[in-house]
């Protein structure tokens, strides 16, 4: 079957920071199929265990008939696609209350096809990006695609859900919908579940496409993948390759970027096997990498040779997920930087936050 190539240079279609099913790292505990459903189903029906101390809260003055296409500039406080972008996306505080938002939009919408399936959309999506909530994540998808074909990233994301939630099984015949295109989502899921060989052959596909912004896609996807399951010089191997890429044509910003990752990412690998905790005196260390919008800086304290914290101190991005918390305390319960994968959707953060550590800890070997 003819492979369709669908990069996305930009890391908000890619990779997010759980310890995947690489060396070292537990995979989620084995479900059947009816038993994921259970749960699915149970979740999806069930309120959060935060529900009553969220009161329904939003700005009265939203348009609530929620138009798919907004007319006039950006405003937040009026549209609400735009609403949940800036204000509930981008404040952890808010989370919560956007959460309430959109089931509230789910009964005022009940009898409007429109801006009902927009809600439901809204919270799959919100479930899985804000709480890693995979099972109320996948009970929305599910209603979707009730309604709909579901979307190539959608159907990716689900098969993410099923698998999080303990079946593989079920997350490889999602994925089987979408095997006519090829992205580096496909490549994070396939190596996290634990098979590098699919990864790497999904990735083939991108690196061998006629389009340079494909190409410097497949190569990082590829050393990601190699990086999580510690093959580090095939790794560096793919960095290097994006390096070389010239950044030309239509997405000369978005190779740019993938050179700035790769190179990052190749700095911090080489790194690793130098890190030595017990020669690390106990303090506070600081240091930078570059995340999407800007410098990213941590602050590392190591005690009695172990990690005890991990902060981000200063940072840019606004669409950063889950990562700048579950980055960290991934980084403290492994007690390494090896086999730390990414937040999904939330990529070049996560990637920032693990090369800083890595950069800070070596500045402190003795």
């Amino acid at each position: 079957m003819a492979q369709r190539v669908m990069a996305c240079l930009w890391g908000c279609a890619g990779l997010a920071l759980v310890a995947a099913s690489a060396p070292g790292a537990s995979a989620p505990a084995a479900r059947t199929k009816a038993e994921v459903q259970a749960i699915i189903q149970k979740a999806g029906t069930t309120p959060p265990e935060w529900w009553d101390t969220v009161p329904l809260d939003y700005p009265k003055t939203l348009d609530l008939s929620w138009p798919e296409k907004p007319q006039g500039q950006w405003n937040q406080q009026r549209n609400v696609g735009q609403y949940l972008w800036s204000v509930i996306n981008e404040n952890p505080g808010h989370w919560r209350g956007g959460i309430r938002f959109l089931h509230f939009l789910l009964t005022h919408h009940k009898d409007t096809p429109g801006p009902l399936g927009r809600a439901m959309e809204a919270l799959a999506g919100s479930y899985f990006n804000l709480f890693q909530d995979h099972a109320r994540a996948a009970f929305w998808w599910q209603k979707v695609a009730q309604r709909r074909e579901l979307h190539f990233f959608e159907q990716i994301r689900l098969a993410e859900c099923y698998w999080r939630l303990g079946s593989k099984e079920t997350a490889v015949a999602e994925l089987k919908k979408v095997d006519e295109y090829v992205s580096a989502s496909q490549v994070k899921l396939w190596s996290d579940m634990g098979d590098l060989d699919k990864a790497l052959k999904l990735a083939g596909y991108l690196i061998t496409d006629d389009e340079p912004s494909s190409v410097a896609d497949g190569h990082l996807a590829a050393g990601d993948a190699c990086r999580v399951h510690g093959q580090f010089q095939q790794a560096l191997t793919h960095y290097g390759k994006v390096m070389a890429i010239q950044p030309v044509g239509k997405w000369k910003g978005g190779i740019e970027r993938c050179r700035k990752r790769a190179q990052a990412n190749a700095e911090a690998v080489k790194l690793y096997d130098a890190l030595d905790l017990k020669r690390i005196p106990d303090g506070t260390y600081t240091a930078r990498s570059d995340a999407y919008a800007g410098p990213l800086q941590v602050a590392v304290t190591v005690k009695a040779g172990r990690i005890e914290a991990v902060k981000v101190t200063q940072h840019q991005d606004k669409q950063y997920y889950t990562s700048i918390v579950e980055t960290p305390r991934r980084i403290v319960e492994a007690q390494s930087l090896k086999g730390i994968d990414a937040v999904t959707c939330a990529t070049i953060t996560c990637e920032a936050i693990v090369n800083a550590t890595a950069k800070a800890l070596a500045g402190a070997v003795k």
